[in-house]
């Protein structure tokens, strides 16, 4: 075929037409099975042009009446090698009823993650590929699937990292190519794979051959401590040891994360180390009636079982991490769809009426710790810095205690034990206190093992804020409660400063006398949030809030109109500092003189603000830099950032002090402030520190900083102590305000001090009269 290219990714972003250019297909006719392909160039003929471009190798897969010949939807013995992994037993893999379905949703276009064996040291002996480092991730790519007979076409890529899947480029040397068919018998998918042979250059030559190379995948019905992947498989060779391309066998999972897991009918959780949990965790007291309890612990069906943590060691590094229930009993946790499921009905949310009463229940746990770039576990390093541990054991609703066998896995990094390898000698205990009262949950990651073993890892302790029902409620109520108060603060904002702007109209004498610092740091204190979105940053947590409390979605809109209102107000403020710096720019004496008055002023003024945010990083604790500058939410901030931010907050508190040392030095009697503008938004100023007053004798003392939303700790300094002492101080200004725009500027200073700084203006000589 022979036409023109159009490219629209030249300069200048417009498209440019590239004349002559030729397209060349061959066997696109002939092409029906897997060893054959179809290749082609596209070129330019125009080799003057400037748009010329080196000719482009094409090569494409076949589909024009393409016949499956490595595989058949009978049950043969391409997948007999792989017995090894798991039984032959039907039971052991899920029946899969909507082949194409399943497999588009579960399996193709998704990364698997690769084990090798112990003995599986380079590439050279244990990789399908030709490469120089072991791949780490495997991906099956769809080409076409047939529900009738059950057979697939899939690209089968290797690579080195996690990537998406539609970002990542054809590679022959490092994809396979192959044929996928459902065995019945076995309930497991499996693909003859064969290499792209003759592609180093152009692919002209390329062709389709060494299919040696076997895949089988399966979806397990058992998960147990060490195996909890929703899809497991295996990749080897059909070639024996002495041939070249032959490769230890290696297996793959899908990752163990909760958004990649996923229940089918039938699946179930097997306890394997119930018997000792009970010999290591003893009951501490006896067994009572229900009638008996005074405590009431969480049920543990319910969302109080999940939560987030803090992990501390003797150095007191902390670290972050998460406790989600894998299963309770014979039922299992997705905190993704609801609480607790039976995989025979996935859609049921309630325990079954004829569950029997008990108040020990076998329990498993998905732990995940995030280590910090300072922490350590033990002599062994660990896989992308995350300490995941898989744990089984008995919770006792009586007691409220969880105690686990935990199982880590040593990952591919160790380089104490086999990749293939798992540390089990590891003990977890929590205890949960009563879902009646508030508190701490507390507890503990320790090793059994000898501290001269490679494996041994220091104690770490645990702690996590308790938010059950109730609490849960109540912090829902005062969520509405603070975004009711910021919607009201900062739509009063809006309002004094039009009450302002309204004033200056109907007195625009008064415009110069307004300090230009003043308002400088009134505009920064709504252009700086808006900039860096620190207003919003509670919109980060959002999703973590509604998953955590439940809360709709009027929480969002809610935060849309805080924010709407919060670049209203700037504007205005924007309008008054542009008009007062109109009415000083006039060019006469007077302006100058204000002018200068102003500079005074800001040069008392800036000595006060700089020894205050010496005060704030002196008054800090340095000790906890380095330690606990993580949130729980994830968000990384430094406390010398957090420290500056909160004194930000106070010296908006106090945005009167250069108004009032202008008026000082221009012992102006100017009424440039309007009572309901320097008034209003002071009583804004302070009401945060009143509510965070009845907010800490009202709330759980527990409460996380990524749930405030008004009056938050990180944006002013908060304490009993500066809740009285701001307060006081805003109100002292205002009463100062107050009188030197009636009495004069320096109505507040000694009479002694305003007698040596005095003095009295000469009138001039006007129409011929002498003054008196």
């Amino acid at each position: 075929m022979v036409g023109s290219l159009v490219s629209y990714y030249s300069k200048g972003h417009n498209p440019v037409q590239t004349p002559n250019v030729v397209i060349k297909l061959h066997n696109l006719m002939n092409s029906s099975s897997f060893t054959t392909l179809i290749s082609g160039t596209l070129q330019s003929l125009s080799k003057d042009d400037p748009n010329n471009f080196e000719p482009v190798s094409i090569l494409m897969l076949p589909s024009r009446n393409y016949q499956y010949t490595l595989v058949s939807n009978k049950s043969d013995n391409s997948c007999s090698s792989s017995n090894n992994y798991g039984t032959d037993d039907p039971e052991s893999s899920m029946k899969i009823e909507r082949f194409c379905l399943e497999l588009s949703r579960r399996v193709l276009n998704h990364e698997f993650d690769i084990k090798y064996s112990s003995h599986c040291d380079s590439a050279k002996n244990c990789s399908p590929i030709s490469a120089s480092n072991l791949p780490r991730v495997v991906l099956l790519k769809a080409i076409e699937c047939s529900e009738d007979t059950r057979r697939l076409r899939v690209l089968v890529q290797f690579a080195d990292s996690r990537r998406p899947w539609n970002q990542r480029p054809f590679v022959p040397n490092t994809t396979l190519v192959g044929e996928g068919s459902w065995d019945a018998k076995k309930n497991q998918l499996c693909v003859v794979a064969c290499h792209f042979l003759d592609a180093a250059d152009s692919w002209n030559n390329t062709h389709v051959g060494d299919c040696s190379t076997r895949l089988s995948l399966r979806f397990p019905a058992i998960w147990t401590i060490g195996n909890t992947s929703s899809i497991v498989g295996q990749i080897w060779s059909n070639k024996t040891v002495r041939e070249s391309g032959y490769f230890n066998k290696i297996t793959f999972e899908s990752p163990q994360n909760e958004f990649r897991r996923f229940l089918l009918p039938g699946q179930k959780y097997e306890y394997t180390k119930i018997d000792e949990v009970t010999k290591l965790c003893p009951r501490r007291k006896p067994r009572v009636s229900a009638n008996d309890k005074t405590n009431i612990y969480p049920n543990p069906f319910s969302y109080d079982m999940s939560f987030d943590m803090s992990a501390k060691n003797s150095r007191g590094v902390v670290s972050w991490g998460s406790s989600v229930p894998f299963s309770v009993g014979n039922r299992f946790y997705n905190q993704h769809w609801h609480p607790m499921k039976d995989a025979d009905s996935i859609a049921s949310t309630e325990a079954p009426v004829s569950a029997p009463v008990s108040y020990r229940y076998n329990i498993s746990y998905k732990i995940s710790i995030k280590l910090l770039s300072n922490a350590k576990l033990g002599n062994t390093s660990v896989l992308n810095e995350v300490l995941l541990i898989s744990g089984e054991g008995i919770y006792d609703e009586t007691e409220g205690s969880l105690c686990m066998i935990g199982c880590r896995n040593l990952g591919s990094k160790s380089l104490q034990a086999p990749t293939d390898s798992v540390d089990c000698e590891i003990i977890v205990n929590f205890q949960f206190p009563p879902s009646n009262s508030s508190g701490f949950i507390k507890g503990g990651i320790e090793s059994k093992r000898k501290k001269s073993d490679p494996l041994y890892f220091e104690h770490l302790d645990l702690s996590s804020a308790a938010a059950y029902a109730d609490e849960a409620e109540r912090s829902m109520w005062r969520m509405d409660v603070e975004i009711t108060l910021a919607l009201v603060s900062t739509t009063l904002a809006c309002i004094f400063v039009a009450l302002q702007l309204f004033h200056v109209k109907n007195h625009p004498d008064v415009l110069p006398s307004i300090s230009i610092f003043m308002l400088l740091i009134l505009t920064l204190g709504y252009m700086i949030p808006l900039m860096l979105n620190f207003e919003a940053m509670f919109t980060k947590n959002t999703n973590h809030r509604k998953a955590f409390l439940g809360s709709s979605g009027w929480l969002e809109v809610n935060e849309v109109i805080v924010r709407a209102l919060t670049m209203v107000g700037f504007l205005l403020k924007l309008r008054l500092l542009s008009l007062t710096w109109s009415a000083r720019s006039v060019n006469n004496g007077t302006q100058n003189e204000l002018w200068v008055m102003e500079k005074k002023a800001f040069i008392v003024a800036l000595p006060v603000y700089v020894a205050g945010t010496l005060a704030a990083l002196f008054l800090m604790d340095w000790r906890k830099i380095g330690t606990n500058d993580v949130v729980l939410s994830g968000y990384h901030e430094h406390p010398i950032w957090g420290a500056l931010k909160s004194y930000a907050g106070l010296v908006l508190d106090s945005f009167l002090l250069p108004q009032i040392l202008l008026n000082m030095f221009c012992t102006s009697k100017e009424k440039s402030l309007s009572v309901s503008f320097y008034l209003g938004t002071t009583f804004i100023r302070v009401l945060p520190h009143a509510y965070d007053l009845y907010r800490s004798r009202s709330s759980a003392h527990h409460q996380l900083n990524e749930a405030y939303i008004y009056a938050s700790p990180v944006a002013d300094f908060y304490s009993t102590a500066w809740d009285v002492i701001i307060p006081f101080v805003g109100l002292l200004f205002v009463g100062i305000i107050y009188l030197q725009q009636k009495f004069g500027g320096l109505c507040i200073v000694p009479q002694k001090l305003r007698e040596l700084g005095e003095y009295e203006k000469v009138p001039t000589v006007t129409e011929g009269k002498l003054p008196k």
